[in-house]
């Protein structure tokens, strides 16, 4: 079983390691590794306390509608083999982010889950000196303001560089994360949950939470994310030991196919066109942010590899800049229950092509925050239509 998949985000990925763990010759065609590294490291399923609960409420053209609940654990649990991640599917955790607002997510690393808001809880938020982008006492005042026990500190502390990435090498080295720690214990009152911005790796995590004596947590930051890049990491590792074929900096340009069935994928690769033959194909290329649906000076929206579809409302664009969501980012392709996209008709376009992701048209994923899940439930319900027809 030949099974091509176009796209290395978390769908893709995913797709990918389940369908090689179930017998299949699998290979991945990518520009590039996908959006993990810019995520905060959380698998967001849907913001509401209950997330599968709130599913049945979503009008029918949403990807959830079609994505069962049991696709959307079986994806997530897949994803947990390999990214170690605490939190559940059925209920969501409230978390401070970076300015001080909560925000909900389904799953999480280890080292977020001291953060999270809970009644009577206290906390304190401490930033570094040399460091961008986290501001302790302005998400200390935003959270006190919505009636967290929250302060501010700021220990001194820099590094080569003022991100993210060069303080994570700087507490990556011999001595430095326990230097931090001990400087986290004075800083602290009797029972202060202490966070920190996300910029340590969960091993050098460990030793920091064991030095400071208080549960300490990782506030996400603006990309480039440790948490995300680690993420990605583990992913990226897990497809190479799987001995998973991939071709980087390759992009999906066409494909050959006889009677409703793709039987090869065309790949630019080296300034040459490269045939891969496909007995099934995963599509995971991401939508409009990914350049897999784009949208053209006239208005139109196309797929740019199979000539697909694009489902979208009307009036794609707004004025309502700061009201309502913008329609054009739940544009893409409908699917039936085997994720094969459909024509105006509701018939597959292709037997064996099913699409996964931000390819989904019908969700506002950032709004939602759905993405994870979509990506997660669609991957698994695709690679079960493919196991299921090849049985």
């Amino acid at each position: 079983m030949r099974t091509v998949i176009i796209g290395a985000g978390i769908s893709g990925l995913t797709a990918a390691l389940m369908a090689k763990e179930a017998g299949a010759d699998v290979t991945v065609i990518t520009v590039g590794f996908g959006g993990l590294q810019l995520g905060q490291g959380t698998l967001d399923i849907f913001d509401a306390p209950e997330p599968l609960n709130a599913i049945a409420a979503l009008p029918e053209n949403h990807p959830y509608r079609t994505i069962t609940p049991e696709s959307i654990n079986e994806g997530v649990s897949a994803f947990r083999k390999i990214v170690p991640l605490d939190g559940s599917v059925e209920e969501s955790t409230v978390f401070p982010t970076a300015l001080g607002s909560l925000r909900r997510t389904g799953l999480y690393p280890h080292s977020m889950a001291a953060g999270r808001i809970e009644d009577g809880a206290s906390y304190l938020l401490v930033g570094f000196s040399g460091l961008k982008d986290f501001y302790p006492a302005l998400a200390a005042e935003n959270l006190a303001n919505q009636g967290v026990n929250a302060r501010s500190h700021t220990v001194t502390l820099t590094a080569q560089g003022d991100t993210a990435l060069a303080f994570s090498r700087s507490l990556a080295l011999p001595g430095a994360a326990e230097d931090l720690g001990r400087a986290l214990a004075q800083a602290a009152r009797e029972g202060e949950r202490i966070g920190i911005p996300a910029v340590v790796h969960e091993a050098d995590f460990e030793r920091i939470q064991q030095a400071a004596g208080h549960p300490v947590f990782q506030i996400p930051l603006p990309p480039p994310s440790i948490p995300g890049l680690e993420m990605n990491e583990l992913a990226r590792q897990a497809c190479a030991e799987a001995r998973i074929r991939m071709h980087l900096n390759s992009k999906a340009v066409g494909f050959t196919a006889a009677d409703g069935r793709i039987s090869a994928v065309k790949v630019q690769v080296a300034g040459s066109v490269k045939v891969i033959p496909a007995d099934h194909v995963v599509y995971a290329g991401g939508g409009i942010e990914s350049g897999a649906i784009l949208l053209d000076s006239h208005r139109v929206l196309s797929e740019t590899v199979f000539g697909l579809p694009v489902f979208a409302e009307e009036e794609i664009l707004n004025g309502d800049y700061w009201g309502s969501q913008q329609p054009l980012f739940a544009a893409g392709l409908k699917v039936d229950s085997a994720m094969r996209p459909v024509d105006t008709e509701g018939k597959p376009v292709f037997e064996n092509l099913h699409a996964v992701g931000g390819l989904l048209s019908g969700a506002q994923r950032a709004h939602e925050k759905s993405g994870e899940g979509i990506a997660l439930g669609s991957a698994a319900q695709a690679i079960n239509a493919i196991l299921r027809s090849d049985s």
